[in-house]
Formats: structure tokens, C-alpha cells, sequence
């Protein structure tokens, strides 16, 4: 797999694994990789973490959404209400100890110690959906929640060649990395 090089403004950039598997081979069926927008709300928590204060969203407590439609493209305001969630409630807990740096997972492809990684596994029987959207939100978020708690991390769409369309005879390991690299 390769790196994939992200042209962002601002300090930090991010980009988004997701590889979907056969879940009795283990073979790798699709891999995307793709850019993710770091909102108004994520920014703040990063500075907020930064300054070793206590942050208002605690999105490093927060859960992974993949949805199966959206409302609006990316951009920095998107908010949990932007997803469009059907039958499936994409909305689960990062993986055991995550986020971190330095992820060591080899299918992370864009992994270091500058870079904040968020995973999630997806069994046979969870996230069977064509995934259009998905981003980082906070604990406790729902579409009719508090403004507070509809903030996302980051919003990311796909695009139709980049869609996942997930089966209960595959697994998915989705990365979310943020690389800190200062100002360019």
C-alpha cells in the first residue's frame, strides 16, 4: 500500500485507510485511502489537548461513525447530523488503545510519532453497509443530541470509485490518522 501525500491548509493533515477483507482468506479485496477534513470542533480539541487543558469535546472518548449516505460534502463545519444512518447505526468504539501514535498496525500506512492514529475493526456481523461518509464523533452523539455533543473530529466522503460496500463474509479495519507537522 502506499502513502498518499494530502494537501491541506493549516497544520494538521490526516488522511483515511479503510481495508476490506475476506474474512476466511484474509485476502485484502479493497483498499482506499483518502484525506480527512479536521473540523472547527477537532481543531480546538487539538489545541485544547495541546495546552494540556482539560478539552471541551472529548473526542479521544468519542466512537467511529460510517454511514451509509450523507447531507452535505466535506468541509470544516460538518456536524454527526450530516450522516444519514438507516438500519445500520454506524457508530462504534475505537478499537482497544486507540487513538495513539506511533501505531504499529503494518496495515497503517500512515503511521508515526507526529501522527495521531483512530482504528476500528469491523467483524463479520457489524458495518454491513455500502460506506459513503464517515468521520470521528463524540460520546453520546445521535441526530436529535445537544449542538455540543452533534461535533465531529473530522467528516470525510467518499467518493463513488472509494465507497466500501461491506458484506457479512468481510471484516474492516478503518484508519483515521492526523499528522502534526506545524505551519507550512
Amino acid at each position: 500500500m502506499a502513502n498518499v501525500t494530502v494537501t491541506h491548509k493549516g497544520p494538521i493533515k490526516g488522511n483515511v485507510i479503510l481495508i476490506l477483507q475476506d474474512a476466511t482468506t484474509g485476502r485484502v479485496e479493497k483498499v482506499v485511502e483518502h484525506h480527512n477534513i479536521v473540523t472547527t470542533s477537532g481543531n480546538q480539541y487539538y489545541a485544547e489537548r495541546g495546552a494540556v487543558q482539560t478539552p471541551a469535546m472529548t473526542f479521544n472518548l468519542g466512537k467511529l461513525t460510517i454511514a451509509s449516505s450523507y447531507r452535505s460534502t466535506e468541509t470544516n463545519t460538518r456536524t454527526y447530523g450530516d450522516f444519514v444512518l438507516t438500519t445500520f447505526n454506524g457508530t462504534q468504539a475505537f478499537d482497544a488503545g486507540y487513538p495513539k501514535t506511533s501505531d504499529t498496525d503494518t496495515d497503517n500506512t500512515g503511521a508515526g510519532a507526529t501522527i495521531v492514529t483512530y482504528r476500528r475493526t469491523y467483524s463479520t456481523t457489524q458495518g454491513n453497509i455500502t460506506i459513503k461518509a464517515l468521520g470521528i464523533n463524540r460520546l453520546g452523539a445521535t441526530t436529535t443530541a445537544a449542538v455540543s455533543l452533534r461535533k465531529l473530529l473530522n467528516y470525510v466522503t467518499l467518493s463513488v470509485a472509494q465507497q466500501v460496500t461491506k458484506t457479512s463474509s468481510q471484516t474492516l479495519k478503518v484508519f483515521i490518522n492526523h499528522t502534526f507537522l506545524g505551519s507550512p
